[in-house]
């Protein structure tokens, strides 16, 4: 966040993680000594560096793990090598003995907001901590993976004229309906209070034709990553699943972190094919 590009796994110990986001590739980080200059001004929330300024900590990458084999990497002058390769060790027992997916943790929720009715139009951040919820968020805008990652076929032919991608398009109608000035908000959806969410990450609602199209093509094209998303109804699940049968490499690569399956019988398909490709190409 953002934009969502799936469900991060974090296996963490008091000074290093390891993050995956298909579950087959592993960076490990380790905690850099603390710098006193950073910690001054009131902290916010800054996308661009992950979760490290939120808990006001910088990581080196020490190591990667993919297919079950762990690479080192040159160690960082402000670490000490015998810690770090304790902590390699341990983090790759963990990664490659814990059954995926992680049990989701993050409970609050930052919600851009419709400002007709005040309920959620579009995720924006997430949050593991209460406390995080004091962090000063940055500007209420919504933004979808970008077209270079995830390309999305339009729904008109090729133009003599430039046409922006189906992403910006989206990016474009969202800011359009949050308004001049947007507002968001913090929930706790799985709490008490409950609250209808859009389980897509952004509604899915609209009134002209055309912008719906636009906004179903992009959730298609982004299904394979959503199915990774815990608590989707069967009827969604079911409904990404078959959109993701379209993009066959997507779902090889993320299918074992789905935390649950409505028909097995399209994800296996859908792997089937990608290997059959691969080998054929």
């Amino acid at each position: 966040m953002l934009p969502f590009v799936g469900v991060v796994q974090i296996a963490e110990i008091e000074k290093a993680r390891a993050l995956s986001l298909d579950g087959d590739y592993w960076s490990i980080q380790y905690r850099l000594p603390t710098n006193p200059q950073e910690q001054t001004g009131r902290r916010r929330i800054d996308p661009a560096s992950t979760y490290t300024r939120i808990l006001g900590y910088n990581h080196a990458a020490v190591g990667t793990v993919r297919q079950g084999r762990l690479e080192d990497h040159p160690v960082h002058p402000a670490l000490d090598p015998a810690k770090v390769r304790s902590a390699l060790d341990r983090l790759f027992e963990a990664v490659t003995a814990a059954p995926l997916p992680f049990e989701a943790a993050d409970r609050y929720e930052y919600w851009l907001l419709d400002p007709r009715d005040e309920t959620p139009l579009a995720l924006l951040y997430t949050s593991v901590d209460e406390q995080e919820r004091a962090l000063t968020p940055p500007r209420s805008e919504w933004h979808p993976m970008p077209a270079a990652e995830l390309p999305v076929v339009p729904p008109e032919p090729p133009q003599s004229f430039y046409v922006p991608p189906v992403n910006y398009r989206l990016e474009r109608m969202v800011a359009e309906r949050a308004g001049s000035r947007p507002r968001a908000a913090w929930f706790e959806p799985k709490g008490p209070l409950g609250g209808d969410f859009p389980p897509c990450l952004v509604r899915e609602d609209w009134q002209d034709e055309q912008q719906q199209l636009l906004c179903d093509l992009y959730i298609r094209r982004l299904a394979p990553r959503l199915l990774m998303i815990h608590g989707l109804s069967h009827p969604v699940r079911h409904r990404l699943e078959q959109a993701a049968r379209e993009y066959v490499f997507d779902v090889e690569r993320f299918h074992a972190l789905y935390p649950e399956v409505v028909d097995h019988r399209i994800l296996t398909a859908a792997r089937v094919e990608a290997r059959m490709r691969r080998a054929n190409s």
